[in-house]
């Protein structure tokens, strides 16, 4: 379903924008700009019964999401492709996020990125200085990963990075012509484009194509975005 008209989006505070619900203000304990505008933002969207957005697909968001299914075919059977399922919380209406794989086995839940190359190096060096440094460098992605984890239950996040190997091109190409895609014109740049022109790691790179990430929720940081999240819902029924 369109973001754009997605009901269980429309209005509600969702994983991949909550980061912002957790900005601070100069006075401690108070809250930052971007938590302001974002709850504003959401009220607008209850108003216009539409998301504010309208949708627009770069080729990096469009690259990252066909690979997504290769992702998870790497993962192995234990992990669940939630395709383009957004949940919500089960206590609180206004909560919701769309988590990309979840592994019932394990207790966790995934989110993927399939990044271009500089970001690419900045997450797998930043994430595997630990909890600390992905939580200070990569914020967005951090509070989304504890966001989905309290929707779903789960007691583990993992984020997932991958660039396919050079040699994994010609794969991921025939791929795109035997996909049964909504709208293949979108993707006809991943067959048609030159391979300097796509996100890929020579085979003898130094970096791992897939990389993953795991860590224990963190119980006080999933309180606090909970408390976040409460506060916000407040501002949003006023």
């Amino acid at each position: 379903m369109s973001i754009t008209e997605n009901s269980n989006r429309i209005g509600c505070f969702t994983s991949s924008e909550i980061h912002k619900l957790m900005s601070n203000g100069r006075e401690k304990g108070s809250f930052g700009k971007p938590f302001y505008t974002y709850v504003q933002e959401k009220k607008f969207e209850l108003k216009l019964k539409r998301s504010i957005n309208t949708e627009a697909s770069t080729r990096p968001m469009l690259w990252g999401s066909f690979l997504e299914s290769r992702v998870h075919d790497m993962l192995g059977m234990q992990y669940r492709h939630v395709f383009d399922e957004t949940l919500k919380h089960p206590k609180y209406p206004y909560w919701s996020g769309s988590p990309d794989f979840i592994n019932d086995k394990d207790d966790v839940v995934s989110d993927s990125k399939c990044p271009q190359p500089k970001a690419f190096c900045e997450l797998v060096e930043n994430c595997s200085k630990g909890i600390e440094s992905f939580k200070e460098n990569h914020p967005e992605y951090y509070w989304q990963l504890v966001s989905n984890a309290l929707i779903t239950g789960k007691n583990n996040i993992e984020l997932i990075v991958y660039m396919p190997y050079e040699s994994e091109l010609e794969e991921i190409r025939n791929s795109v012509e035997n996909a049964d895609l909504e709208e293949p014109w979108k993707y006809r740049f991943i067959t048609e484009s030159l391979k300097c022109e796509l996100a890929y790691l020579p085979d003898n790179s130094d970096y791992k194509n897939l990389n993953i990430f795991r860590l224990e929720l963190n119980k006080s940081d999933a309180l606090l975005l909970e408390q976040r999240v409460v506060e916000a819902g407040v501002l949003l029924c006023t």
